[in-house]
């Protein structure tokens, strides 16, 4: 299973139960040993979501043939637009 599939599940559910605040997603970076955690509001992670190409990772954290298209103080959110095509493989849970 990949980050990038988790955070789809837990976004999910956090619409079922109806969370108001921020939710912990999986980092989607490329390093398969990376188990962070980033809390971020519903509303941003759809916002990050309706691009494909778009990856949300820690803060610092890189992303194979992905460039940085936007900083938080608590998260990143990295593009696979320009640097290469999106995979899906980016890293296993």
């Amino acid at each position: 299973m990949d980050a990038r599939a988790a955070n789809d599940r837990i976004a999910e559910k956090a619409d079922e139960l109806r969370f108001i605040s921020r939710v912990p997603m999986m980092c989607e970076c490329s390093a398969p040993s990376c188990r962070k955690l980033v809390m971020v509001a519903l509303d941003d992670y759809r916002a990050i979501r309706r691009d494909p190409h778009t990856l949300l990772t820690a803060r610092g954290h890189d992303a194979d043939r992905a460039e940085l298209l936007h900083e938080t103080p608590r998260y990143d959110v990295r593009t696979t637009r320009d640097g290469g095509e999106g995979n899906g493989d980016l890293r296993s849970a």
